[in-house]
């Protein structure tokens, strides 16, 4: 989790600079309104409101309902007339009614990760020049599709860092990415403090069939991480091809020593949208420990998008993965202007080491969702995931079912 902060700097400086990483400047927005104040030139401002009903059965925790609500508001404008000079700011906040029978409000109850709270989520400046982008403050960052660094913007207080980044894309096809972050401002406050680490990324469009993407995540409490990522679009299919990996932290830490790690990562993902129609399967795999302090770990990452929605592995791929994680998934659905969306998702999960009389068997998970947008900045999402658990896995987060609904409706303006 510390290393999100670098890693989310680093995506948004590449985005503005033209690459793959996504600013967020707009996270909170459809529409924008632009007039000038004295020195204060373009000024853009947006908001979001984003209520939600989550319910949680673990089977271990009692039962947990939550009703909450962002709240977010942000602007940005250019600054005295400066060319390539701009600064943006964003507030939010995260209010429950007094509805807070769940974790981490009360203990005892399951964990719904959405707390009461309010923060200035981002404040940055921006100076371009040509090319190259240099961003400096607290900002939000998704870099390629959020599997290593991300924003975590399904939780209701997203996860941001204070970083300093340079980016440039002189070069046609070219992006690169270079930041320091020293700050990470995760979901929760128990999420959230000081950290030394290094992002650095570049892609390169080869053809329009293959794009290389290449890697270096330093950080400093946990590991660094190395890896390059094939994607492209071949006819009708899609697909991904990934490998990196994990050795031992080369940057400072408060910490205590430093974790060891030696670990694997790959994963492979194809899939098709036809006539609307969707349908794709994929491998992942995270390596083990082996004798060292954790397996392959994703700590900065935005976790509800892998390994189900359920959030069963959340904790132990940020941190352990003590005996390894393998996840094959298969998705369909249907996308339609007039109806919407509908997915359906199936994993099964697996570990490549156990320990005697425990089972490398780590359940099972259904997810489904619905969403639709009106045409009003409406947008409604219903959704639901149902973890099979196993009960003698020998990770014990997959020992239990757990089941989770969600019912939400995004107004943004």
């Amino acid at each position: 989790m510390k290393k999100t902060i670098l890693l989310s700097l680093v995506a948004s400086a590449l985005a503005v600079a033209g690459g793959d990483v996504k600013p967020e400047e707009t996270t909170v927005a459809v529409q924008e309104e632009s007039v000038d104040f004295g020195i204060l030139q373009d000024f853009k401002y947006n908001g979001q409101l984003r209520t939600r009903y989550e319910s949680v059965d673990d089977s271990v925790n009692e039962n947990a309902d939550a009703i909450t609500t962002r709240f977010a508001l942000s602007v940005g404008a250019n600054i005295g007339g400066i060319e390539g000079l701009r600064a943006f700011g964003e507030m939010m906040a995260v209010v429950n009614y007094g509805y807070d029978e769940y974790a981490p409000e009360q203990e005892g109850y399951a964990l719904i990760a959405d707390p009461q709270n309010n923060r200035i989520t981002q404040a940055y400046l921006d100076y371009k020049m040509g090319g190259t982008l240099l961003r400096a403050g607290r900002q939000m960052v998704n870099l390629d599709d959020q599997r290593f660094v991300g924003a975590v913007g399904w939780r209701q207080m997203p996860q941001t860092f204070t970083s300093y980044a340079i980016s440039n894309s002189s070069i046609e096809n070219l992006n690169v990415m270079a930041a320091y972050v020293t700050d990470r401002h995760g979901v929760t406050d128990a999420l959230s403090g000081k950290t030394e680490t290094v992002l650095l990324h570049a892609d390169y469009t080869v053809m329009p069939e293959l794009k290389l993407t290449a890697y270096g995540y330093l950080i400093g409490s946990s590991s660094d991480t190395y890896g390059l990522m094939a994607t492209g679009k071949v006819g009708a299919f899609k697909y991904i091809a990934e490998v990196a990996t994990q050795q031992d932290a080369s940057m400072e830490t408060d910490d205590n020593g430093k974790p060891t790690v030696d670990a694997l990562y790959f994963r492979g993902d194809i899939s098709t949208n036809y006539n609307g129609f969707i349908a794709g399967v994929a491998y992942e795999s995270l390596g083990d420990a082996d004798g060292q302090s954790h397996g392959f770990t994703t700590p900065l990452a935005t976790l509800h998008k892998w390994q189900g929605f359920a959030d069963v592995f959340l904790g132990y791929t940020a941190k352990s993965n003590t005996y390894g994680l393998n996840d094959l998934y298969a998705k369909v659905g249907y996308k339609s202007a007039d109806y919407g969306k509908v997915m359906a998702f199936y994993h099964t999960f697996s570990t490549i080491e156990t320990t005697d009389g425990l089972s490398d068997n780590a359940g099972s998970e259904i997810d489904v969702l619905y969403s639709y947008k009106f045409s009003n900045g409406l947008a409604l999402l219903l959704k639901a995931a149902l973890f099979t658990g196993e009960e003698n896995s020998v990770i014990t987060a997959a020992q239990n079912d757990v089941t989770k609904y969600w019912v939400q409706l995004d107004y943004k303006f």
